[in-house]
Protein backbone atom coordinates (compact mmCIF):
# COMPACT_ATOMS: atom_id res chain seq x y z
CA UNK A 1 0.00 0.00 0.00
CA UNK A 2 1.45 3.15 -1.04
CA UNK A 3 1.78 6.19 1.81
CA UNK A 4 -0.97 8.11 -0.40
CA UNK A 5 -3.80 5.37 0.14
CA UNK A 6 -2.38 5.29 3.80
CA UNK A 7 -2.40 8.94 4.33
CA UNK A 8 -6.26 8.86 3.02
CA UNK A 9 -7.09 5.48 5.13
CA UNK A 10 -5.55 7.90 7.79
CA UNK A 11 -7.68 10.91 7.35
CA UNK A 12 -10.67 8.83 7.58
CA UNK A 13 -10.29 6.61 10.43
CA UNK A 14 -9.42 9.87 12.46
CA UNK A 15 -12.45 11.41 11.67
CA UNK A 16 -14.09 8.61 12.40
CA UNK A 17 -12.68 7.47 15.88
CA UNK A 18 -13.11 11.69 16.57
CA UNK A 19 -16.61 11.02 15.64
CA UNK A 20 -16.50 8.00 18.02
CA UNK A 21 -14.91 9.32 20.97
CA UNK A 22 -17.51 12.46 20.78
CA UNK A 23 -20.33 10.36 20.87
CA UNK A 24 -18.48 7.83 23.61
CA UNK A 25 -19.36 10.96 25.89
CA UNK A 26 -23.11 10.60 25.72
CA UNK A 27 -22.52 6.54 27.56
CA UNK A 28 -24.16 6.93 30.93
CA UNK A 29 -21.43 5.24 33.82
CA UNK A 30 -22.72 3.07 35.70
CA UNK A 31 -19.61 2.54 38.28
CA UNK A 32 -21.06 -1.04 39.89
CA UNK A 33 -20.55 -1.55 43.38
CA UNK A 34 -16.61 -0.79 43.91
CA UNK A 35 -14.32 1.62 43.35
CA UNK A 36 -12.68 1.18 40.01
CA UNK A 37 -11.48 2.67 36.93
CA UNK A 38 -13.34 0.57 34.39
CA UNK A 39 -16.65 2.02 33.71
CA UNK A 40 -19.24 1.42 30.86
CA UNK A 41 -17.51 3.81 29.20
CA UNK A 42 -14.46 2.61 29.45
CA UNK A 43 -14.03 0.30 26.46
CA UNK A 44 -15.67 2.25 23.75
CA UNK A 45 -12.97 5.20 24.92
CA UNK A 46 -10.21 3.37 24.81
CA UNK A 47 -11.09 1.47 21.37
CA UNK A 48 -11.49 4.90 20.18
CA UNK A 49 -8.50 6.74 21.68
CA UNK A 50 -6.62 3.10 19.65
CA UNK A 51 -8.15 3.81 16.72
CA UNK A 52 -7.39 7.26 16.57
CA UNK A 53 -3.70 6.85 17.32
CA UNK A 54 -3.61 3.91 14.31
CA UNK A 55 -4.98 6.35 12.00
CA UNK A 56 -2.38 9.28 13.09
CA UNK A 57 0.31 7.08 12.54
CA UNK A 58 -1.44 6.28 8.65
CA UNK A 59 -1.14 10.18 8.48
CA UNK A 60 2.07 10.91 9.58
CA UNK A 61 3.82 7.72 8.48
CA UNK A 62 5.46 8.93 5.82
CA UNK A 63 7.65 11.38 7.86
CA UNK A 64 9.05 8.69 9.41
CA UNK A 65 10.54 6.79 6.24
CA UNK A 66 13.38 7.29 4.39
CA UNK A 67 11.29 7.67 1.02
CA UNK A 68 10.54 5.46 -1.52
CA UNK A 69 7.44 6.81 -1.78
CA UNK A 70 6.03 7.37 -5.93
CA UNK A 71 5.86 11.02 -6.93
CA UNK A 72 2.11 11.74 -7.30
CA UNK A 73 2.57 15.40 -6.35
CA UNK A 74 1.47 16.33 -10.31
CA UNK A 75 -1.59 14.30 -10.58
CA UNK A 76 -4.71 16.30 -9.54
CA UNK A 77 -6.25 15.33 -5.99
CA UNK A 78 -9.77 13.86 -7.69
CA UNK A 79 -7.84 11.70 -9.78
CA UNK A 80 -5.86 10.58 -6.96
CA UNK A 81 -9.31 10.36 -4.86
CA UNK A 82 -11.02 8.25 -7.52
CA UNK A 83 -7.92 5.95 -7.99
CA UNK A 84 -7.89 5.28 -4.48
CA UNK A 85 -11.80 4.64 -4.10
CA UNK A 86 -11.12 1.98 -7.20
CA UNK A 87 -8.48 0.44 -5.21
CA UNK A 88 -10.64 0.48 -2.42
CA UNK A 89 -14.07 -0.34 -3.29
CA UNK A 90 -14.88 -2.89 -0.89
CA UNK A 91 -13.78 -0.39 2.31
CA UNK A 92 -16.02 2.68 0.80
CA UNK A 93 -18.44 0.09 0.30
CA UNK A 94 -18.44 -1.43 3.70
CA UNK A 95 -18.17 2.21 5.60
CA UNK A 96 -21.61 2.96 3.36
CA UNK A 97 -22.84 -0.26 4.46
CA UNK A 98 -23.01 0.24 8.32
CA UNK A 99 -23.83 4.16 7.59
CA UNK A 100 -27.16 2.36 6.52
CA UNK A 101 -27.02 -0.31 8.66
CA UNK A 102 -26.87 2.45 11.59
CA UNK A 103 -29.70 4.62 9.96
CA UNK A 104 -32.14 1.82 9.54
CA UNK A 105 -31.68 -0.16 12.63
CA UNK A 106 -33.93 1.71 15.02
CA UNK A 107 -36.44 1.72 12.24
CA UNK A 108 -36.57 -1.29 10.42
CA UNK A 109 -35.36 -3.88 13.75
CA UNK A 110 -32.05 -5.54 14.46
CA UNK A 111 -32.51 -8.96 13.31
CA UNK A 112 -34.20 -8.02 9.81
CA UNK A 113 -31.12 -5.52 9.47
CA UNK A 114 -28.68 -7.69 10.61
CA UNK A 115 -29.83 -10.35 7.74
CA UNK A 116 -29.24 -7.80 5.46
CA UNK A 117 -25.83 -6.34 6.18
CA UNK A 118 -24.50 -9.88 6.93
CA UNK A 119 -25.83 -11.17 3.43
CA UNK A 120 -24.45 -7.60 1.66
CA UNK A 121 -21.32 -7.55 3.76
CA UNK A 122 -20.38 -11.51 2.35
CA UNK A 123 -21.35 -10.65 -0.52
CA UNK A 124 -18.97 -7.45 -0.83
CA UNK A 125 -15.82 -9.16 0.60
CA UNK A 126 -16.79 -12.16 -1.35
CA UNK A 127 -14.32 -12.56 -4.61
CA UNK A 128 -16.79 -12.44 -8.00
CA UNK A 129 -16.00 -15.92 -9.07
CA UNK A 130 -16.75 -17.27 -5.26
CA UNK A 131 -20.10 -15.39 -5.02
CA UNK A 132 -22.97 -17.02 -4.26
CA UNK A 133 -26.49 -15.25 -3.26
CA UNK A 134 -28.64 -17.96 -1.74
CA UNK A 135 -25.52 -19.36 1.07
CA UNK A 136 -25.13 -15.35 1.91
CA UNK A 137 -28.71 -14.94 2.22
CA UNK A 138 -29.28 -18.46 4.61
CA UNK A 139 -25.86 -17.28 6.26
CA UNK A 140 -26.62 -13.46 7.22
CA UNK A 141 -30.70 -14.72 8.27
CA UNK A 142 -28.80 -17.48 10.43
CA UNK A 143 -26.60 -15.67 12.26
CA UNK A 144 -28.78 -12.46 12.89
CA UNK A 145 -31.04 -15.01 14.48
CA UNK A 146 -28.76 -16.50 16.96
CA UNK A 147 -27.26 -13.13 17.88
CA UNK A 148 -31.17 -12.01 17.92
CA UNK A 149 -31.65 -14.86 20.44
CA UNK A 150 -28.36 -14.74 22.74
CA UNK A 151 -28.92 -11.47 22.92
CA UNK A 152 -32.48 -10.90 23.96
CA UNK A 153 -33.16 -14.36 25.10
CA UNK A 154 -30.19 -15.58 27.05
CA UNK A 155 -28.56 -12.12 28.35
CA UNK A 156 -31.84 -9.75 28.41
CA UNK A 157 -30.41 -6.92 26.48
CA UNK A 158 -33.00 -5.18 24.81
CA UNK A 159 -32.46 -4.48 20.86
CA UNK A 160 -34.68 -2.51 18.26
CA UNK A 161 -37.42 -4.73 17.51
CA UNK A 162 -38.89 -2.27 14.10
CA UNK A 163 -41.71 -2.51 11.95
CA UNK A 164 -42.47 -5.91 12.09
CA UNK A 165 -41.59 -6.03 16.19
CA UNK A 166 -39.05 -8.83 16.21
Amino acid sequence: MSFSRDRVTGIILSAFSLLYLFFSKDIKVFRGSGATPLTSAFIPRFWGTCLLILGLILIFRRSFSNGGEEKTAGSPLFKRLKGWIADNYEVVLTFALIGIYSALLPSVGFTIMSALYIFAQILILTPQERRSWLPALAVGFFFAVVIDFIFVKLIGVLLPKGILGF
